[in-house]
């Protein structure tokens, strides 16, 4: 379990999983989660690439506007951000079937298809036959050979 203390003020998240961030010893910076039973999430972030991340979570919840600045002496200095990459560009099925005109798209298509058609389910009432089935079952199994059978010790001389 985690010997964590999860009371400190590294918690800066304590209302959602309480989150907390620090340094270990290696001087990295440590993102941690509390998790109920399991153990805590860790998400470790070298200090150079802090500036990089921050941006990154900010720009994803949706703060594009904010800038960082340092302290420099008696004033203050733009802090030079890290360009972040772009998400990747899907390719363009009209692209993608020009760079390969070797393929026969139209057959490659209706292999496609095919091949969908066959792994759809057949059999819409399929979950509904089976409940039925499974209760049918469940109903011969109430009558034991057991319970229907006299238990009672033949007592000598009885005629069963």
């Amino acid at each position: 379990m985690s010997d964590f203390d999860w009371d400190s003020a590294d918690v800066v998240i304590p209302e959602q999983p309480r989150t907390a961030i620090f340094t270990n010893d290696d001087g990295q910076v440590v993102v941690r989660q509390h998790c109920w039973p399991d153990d805590d999430v860790v998400v470790v972030i070298s200090p150079p690439h802090a500036i990089t991340v921050a941006l990154a979570i900010l720009r994803a919840a949706g703060h594009d506007d904010i800038e960082f600045i340092r302290n420099c002496g008696a004033g203050f200095e733009d802090v030079e951000l890290p360009e972040l990459p772009s998400p990747r560009k899907r390719p363009n099925v009209e692209e993608m079937k020009a760079a390969r005109p070797d393929i026969d798209w139209d057959r490659a298509t209706a292999d496609f298809d095919e091949f969908a058609a066959k792994t759809a389910p057949k059999d819409p009432t399929a979950a509904e036959r089976q409940r039925r089935r499974r209760d049918k079952l469940r109903d011969s199994h109430a009558k034991s050979v057991t319970s229907e059978r006299d238990t009672a010790p033949v007592v000598y001389g009885e005629v069963a």
